[in-house]
């Protein structure tokens, strides 16, 4: 049930000694809370400024109280009242402690300037000079790549025109002794894109499976020596297998001119590894990799295998 809250209005007049004395008598039978409304109605009005009756017990209540003091019925202008300052101490609080922080963040900015500006300094000259750094290393790639390009174009030059008189006449001991003699010189890598060069790759093989044979029995290779001409003789003897390899790229005089030495790796690899021609066809296959290079440790462990650590016989 909601209590009504009544502001006192008290009489502006007194009543007669007779009605005081009755008064008297009848407040001394009352409840306390009935007792202090009789209180407050036998008041002065000047002293009733403030001042509620409890709708609940009819206690005198001042009307800055959140509660009636007597019955604890709820004064809501009196909650009001107590909420409202509340929140305007939390407020002055909350201010407060506001002024606080800044004051804190502002003394710590003060203090942190300083640092701050010498980091971010050596931060900027950190990243200078890494730019720096990459743009002289890049320059000096540059710099690099076009000497080596340089070196290429002079050796071309220089050379190339002497290297096709060789071959057009034939001469191919010649022409691999003027070649391989060049070896130490600036821009020799361009040897490679010389049109011939596969030819006298072949024949430079082939020449040196010759001299391999011919050292056998003056000398005792070691394993690592037979591995080398083996691996010599496998790449010699599949040059054209498949027609991906370096046979592809030869002219059809140039094939021609190869076939001696192709059929001549393989009966080198025949006799040396004593195998038939299709166990040199499978050996040769198991030391290559995906690309068909030719692995030089596969082709030593193949050897280990077949001839433990007895060097092979021609």
């Amino acid at each position: 049930m909601v209590l009504e809250w009544r502001i006192l209005y008290v009489p502006t007049f007194l009543g007669a000694q007779k009605d005081v004395a009755l008064k008297h008598d009848e407040k001394d039978q009352q409840p306390i809370a009935m007792q202090h409304r009789s209180d407050a109605q036998s008041q002065a009005p000047g002293d009733e400024v403030g001042r509620l009756v409890c709708p609940n017990c009819g206690g005198d209540v001042s009307a800055d109280d959140a509660r009636c003091p007597y019955c604890g019925a709820l004064n809501p202008s009196g909650a009001e009242k107590a909420y409202m300052d509340t929140l305007e101490d939390l407020k002055d609080d909350t201010d407060r402690i506001a002024e606080d922080v800044e004051d804190d963040i502002e003394e710590d900015l003060k203090s942190n300037t300083r640092w701050i500006a010498i980091l971010v300094a050596v931060v900027i000259a950190l990243i200078a000079v890494a730019f720096v750094a990459v743009q002289c290393s890049e320059s000096n790639d540059e710099k690099r790549e076009l000497q080596s390009y340089q070196a290429r174009e002079s050796f071309r030059e220089q050379y190339f025109q002497e290297f096709d008189r060789l071959y057009e006449a034939g001469n191919d001991d010649a022409l691999s002794a003027y070649v391989w003699s060049l070896m130490d010189e600036p821009g020799f890598d361009a040897l490679y894109s010389w049109e011939h060069a596969n030819y006298l790759q072949m024949h430079d093989d082939w020449e040196a499976l010759n001299v391999f044979k011919a050292q056998i029995d003056a000398e005792s290779p070691s394993i690592d020596d037979y591995a080398w001409a083996t691996s010599v003789a496998i790449r010699l003897a599949r040059l054209d297998a498949d027609g991906k390899r370096n046979a592809g790229m030869l002219s059809q005089e140039e094939k021609e001119r190869v076939e001696e030495y192709h059929a001549y790796a393989w009966r080198f690899l025949e006799d040396m590894l004593q195998m038939s021609p299709e166990e040199v066809e499978a050996f040769a296959a198991s030391v290559e990799d995906a690309r068909g290079n030719i692995e030089i440790d596969k082709v030593k462990e193949g050897l280990k295998q077949r001839f433990g650590q007895l060097e092979p016989t021609s």
